[in-house]
């Protein structure tokens, strides 16, 4: 009795100690990931989960914006330009100004885009990275917060969301 009891302390204790490794993220784009955690988790939370009521998850929708023209300018644009007002992810409702991210490097916006994506999201299709031109593309047309955010439904109609 005593040895199967010192034995299942031993086989927990293995479990335990592998636990993280066997959960933890990989992690491809340190740099977004960084950024993100400095600027972005406050509202989308760590891993990007969201809040309810007031930050969306980043878990699915970039994924599925990444791999279209309007959809990657779509999600540029929400990060250097910021939204404003009500938008619905998977039947929840959220309401919440963004703010502009716009005195980020292009770098460092490519980057967090590049996490977002590619790291947060287990499915992004086709999607080729972000890079700094596109960023600096997006910087040339500049938008306000309402442009961009219907910008957004066009971009969920375009892609059956």
């Amino acid at each position: 009795m005593k040895t199967a009891r010192v034995l299942m302390a031993a086989l927990a204790a293995c479990a335990m100690s592998l636990a993280p490794q066997a959960y933890a993220q990989t992690v491809h784009y340190p740099g977004g990931k960084s950024t993100f955690d400095g600027k972005c988790a406050v509202c989308h939370q760590a891993g990007g989960k969201g809040m309810d009521g007031l930050a969306p998850p980043l878990v699915e929708y970039p994924g599925k914006y990444a791999g279209s023209p309007d959809g990657r300018a779509q999600l540029g644009h929400t990060v250097l330009y910021g939204m404003f007002g009500p938008i619905k992810v998977k039947e929840k409702n959220y309401n919440f100004k963004m703010p502009s991210f716009a005195s980020l490097s292009d770098e460092e916006i490519a980057d967090v885009l590049n996490y977002v994506v590619f790291d947060l999201n287990a499915q992004h299709g086709s999607a080729k990275p972000f890079d700094v031109a596109e960023v600096k593309a997006w910087r040339a047309g500049p938008l306000d917060q309402t442009a961009v955010h219907q910008h957004r439904e066009a971009v969920l109609k375009g892609l059956g969301l």
